[in-house]
């Protein structure tokens, strides 16, 4: 038998954006303000489909309703041979209708590689956001109405951000691995938060770097260091300012300054394994 033809429960456009609306205030009312990270692309490895260059420049506020109420999802902190992982999951809710007043002609959805920073005194920390579900509520009164953003607590791979908000940049940067390079004259001063280089371009260099500050005349802090500075290998030079200077020795990559966490220096002076015992399994 066919349906009542007096009710349209699908093409309703009032009905559509009543329900939008309901669904939009539900969530200001229950979701709380984070930020929005666009990945922003500068050169896309087409094997592997990374880019070792992507950025974090922009931001935007937008409100999310947190799905996951009782926790964190996913398998949590798991030992493999790559080391300690945490695989913490979360779930974000967010309005079309929001996403779309935000971003307007900017961003159509949600991107997968985006990152959100929820700033919770009790959970400060990046998410990155690993799948976009579009289709969460199946076709109420004929349309959708949020994104259901699946997110995992993000692992920082050297990208760049740098968004001008103070406790997310300095947050970053507390956690990025400092190294020195020791310099004999330069021309000119590099910028901070450009790539440093060698080689011809920027894109074909065969070591970078993200310039930090100068420790001293002679001193480049530098961060996010992709394979080696040696002096044999050309002028250090920056993609931003121009500037170059020349290297007065190889980076030594075991001097990591300014990271708190950084023990390898220590682990050099250290026996792990005692080759004076004859027979390691016996008590005696």
């Amino acid at each position: 038998m066919a349906s009542n033809k007096y009710f349209n429960l699908y093409r309703q456009k009032q009905e559509q954006n009543l329900l939008q609306d309901l669904v939009e205030e539900a969530i200001k009312i229950h979701a709380i303000d984070v930020i929005y990270l666009p990945r922003v692309l500068e050169q896309v490895d087409k094997i592997f489909r990374e880019d070792p260059l992507a950025n974090f420049n922009d931001y935007h506020h937008i409100e999310a309703y947190i799905k996951d109420y009782d926790g964190f999802q996913g398998d949590g902190n798991i030992l493999s041979k790559f080391g300690l992982e945490i695989k913490n999951q979360i779930t974000f809710s967010i309005s079309r209708k929001s996403f779309s007043k935000v971003f307007g002609s900017e961003m159509n959805r949600p991107n997968e590689g985006d990152l959100i920073y929820l700033p919770l005194s009790t959970a400060v920390g990046l998410y990155e956001i690993k799948f976009v579900s579009e289709n969460n509520t199946f076709y109420n009164l004929g349309q959708f109405y949020t994104f259901d953003l699946q997110c995992e607590q993000y692992a920082f791979q050297d990208e760049n951000i740098s968004t001008g908000i103070t406790d997310l940049d300095e947050n970053i940067a507390s956690g990025s691995e400092i190294f020195v390079l020791n310099i004999e004259s330069s021309n000119g001063d590099f910028t901070e938060g450009e790539f440093i280089y060698q080689g011809d371009t920027l894109l074909s260099a065969s070591s970078r770097a993200r310039f930090v500050e100068y420790a001293s005349s002679t001193e480049l802090k530098i961060k996010d260091l992709y394979g080696s500075f040696t002096p044999t290998s050309g002028l250090v030079k920056g993609a931003i300012s121009n500037s170059d200077a020349t290297l007065s020795s190889t980076i030594d990559t075991s001097d990591i300054r300014d990271d708190y966490s950084s023990s390898n220096n220590s682990f050099e002076n250290i026996v792990f394994i005692d080759f004076t015992e004859s027979n390691p399994f016996s008590e005696e």
